[in-house]
């Protein structure tokens, strides 16, 4: 088998492993193996030891033999994999030539791969890249899916959640108010004229501008209040323990704030005209999260044929 071949963004060096097995002479040769390929090296004699081994130092990989006294492999195999904390500890079990059954069981239990003795040092060197290399490969993909799911739960401009996370929101928010007979409001904020922001701001410059009215909105609310994105040019909050008079005087505070955020355009001073509407938890029209968003858009378009300021 030849070596997995060396990646520059792939270095194993100085990673370390744990050579589990019985024999004295064999530990010592894995041992010898594995710090000539330059890893550092603990080592276990029996299967109880190897446990202590994993719990203490944590270490890049472990070499398993499987026919050992007092925990034998399979037993140290299937605690790890049962145990959180070391559920993607690559594993390479050391098996004898022809000890097949061995090998199936181990892979059931799930080793990472298997190694035959009597050891050759290529064999050694790939079988231990290969399973250090599908684990690393493993964690980024965990990292990249973790930074993609954060990035969805985040509008990249200002910060605030987005609509993917509103309803999770709405719904939580609404079954604590049943449970507790207390009340919850909602606010649908919108500016007008975003295109003609777009158009003499540029790109960056009109980000930058919102991202200013986001700050000014956020400034207005408590800790325990949620802000969201859900369009170019309007927000939900959602706030909790507040009636309709409440919400109210939040949105009044909002708009008044919004007014005062200008910017530098191509012809002077730059500002927006905001509308708010808003709906409320309990009410005779509100039996979901669904209906207080539509009844706070409801309130909002209402506003905005009229040219009026608040619901």
């Amino acid at each position: 088998m030849a070596p997995v071949p060396p990646r520059k963004d792939l270095d194993f060096s100085n990673r370390l492993i744990l050579v589990v097995d019985d024999d004295d002479p064999t530990r010592t040769l894995l041992r010898d193996l594995c710090e000539s390929s330059n890893f550092r090296v603990i080592s276990a004699a029996d299967g109880g030891e190897a446990v202590s081994q994993i719990i203490e130092h944590k270490p890049d990989l472990v070499l398993l033999d499987l026919m050992m006294p007092i925990k034998d492999g399979f037993t140290v195999l299937k605690w790890a994999r049962e145990d959180s904390r070391f559920t993607e500890l690559p594993i390479i079990i050391l098996t004898a030539m022809g000890e097949m059954d061995g090998k199936i069981k181990g892979m059931e239990l799930g080793a990472d791969d298997f190694v035959t003795k009597p050891f050759k040092l290529i064999e050694l060197q790939t079988r231990i890249n290969s399973a250090l290399m599908v684990h690393e490969y493993r964690r980024r993909l965990f990292d990249a899916e973790e930074e993609l799911a954060q990035f969805r739960a985040v509008d990249p401009v200002t910060g605030a959640g987005t609509y993917s996370q509103l309803k999770a929101s709405l719904d939580a928010e609404l079954a604590r108010s049943r449970r507790y007979g207390r009340p919850a409001a909602c606010l649908l904020v919108g500016f007008e004229d975003y295109a003609g922001l777009r158009y003499k701001l540029g790109r960056e410059g009109c980000d930058a501008y919102v991202t200013r009215l986001f700050q000014g909105v956020l400034g207005c609310l408590r800790s325990a209040d949620r802000l969201f994105r859900i369009d170019s040019d309007e927000f939900v909050v959602l706030l909790p323990e507040t009636d309709l008079t409440g919400a109210k005087l939040v949105g009044q505070r909002i708009l008044d704030v919004m007014k005062d955020i200008v910017t530098e355009g191509p012809e002077g001073a730059l500002g927006v005209t905001s509308r708010c509407g808003g709906s409320m938890f309990p009410h005779d029209l509100v039996r979901s999260s669904e209906d207080l968003l539509r009844e706070a858009h409801k309130s909002f378009r209402t506003l905005v044929e009229k040219n009026g300021a608040l619901f």
